[in-house]
């Protein structure tokens, strides 16, 4: 059993992607939905933070660990990706090649992909007063690397190269994360076309139907607690 501690954002769109893929290549791991509001601030409870130090989700922990020892829990989306992965021995090639190339796609993803688009988000969908300079820096930014991938994707069906790999799960919620600020895919047909594929997977829609199960209120303005607990202001210390 995997107990995913999970909100429906991309980052917790990952896990649920991969567990739903699981179910498809015939290597299910059961899991529990344990849903942290990140807009009431159950990120920042001690449970919580006994398994996610970072107060961030998502996070799991592994009941049934391959060492057959105490549960393992894991944070950070890129670290439970590779580790789930491992332990299946699916969506991360085991010869030499092919893993580097996944995981240096997923780490591109950490590092860049994720976190310039969500910046990009914050400044044009969340932030209190537009900031041109903010608005152009990190949309420029994604602009370019969505370049990246459309180069990658024109080689290769698949980020890590012919097949589906947990590098494409980390990638695709980052893809048109924003209601109200989609993918442009006019200059990127290659990305266009594995963004569209990815999406006709029947674990994708599996994946994401957990959006409306776990926050029926996704898509409502946030209220000033919300943003209290969503935009970097500390908790309350005891």
């Amino acid at each position: 059993m995997i107990d995913l501690y999970y909100w429906p954002t991309p980052n917790g769109h990952k896990i649920t992607l991969l567990l739903e893929e699981l179910v498809d290549a015939g290597h299910a791991l059961e899991y529990a939905i344990k849903p942290v509001d990140i807009g009431a601030g159950s990120q920042f409870e001690p449970a919580f933070l006994a398994i996610s130090p970072n107060n961030k989700m998502p996070a799991i922990v592994d009941h049934a660990p391959a060492d057959g020892g105490a549960p393992v829990s894991v944070f950070e989306s890129g670290a439970i990706l590779q580790y789930l992965a491992e332990k299946t021995g699916l969506f991360l090639p085991s010869d030499l090649r092919g893993r580097v190339a996944t995981l240096e796609w997923l780490y591109w993803q950490m590092g860049g992909l994720g976190p310039m688009s969500g910046q990009m988000g914050h400044f044009n969908v969340y932030a209190p007063e537009p900031i041109g300079y903010a608005i152009d820096r990190y949309g420029n930014e994604v602009t370019r690397l969505h370049g990246v991938m459309d180069k990658r994707l024109a080689r290769n069906e698949f980020l890590a190269g012919e097949h589906f790999s947990i590098a494409d799960m980390a990638s695709y919620p980052w893809i048109g994360a924003y209601d109200k600020l989609p993918a442009d895919f006019s200059a990127f047909p290659h990305l266009k076309r594995w963004h569209h594929a990815i999406a006709a997977r029947p674990a994708t829609a599996r994946a994401y139907a957990w959006k409306d199960k776990v926050n029926p209120r996704a898509g409502q303005p946030l209220s000033e607690e919300e943003r209290r607990h969503l935009f970097g202001q500390s908790p309350p210390r005891a």
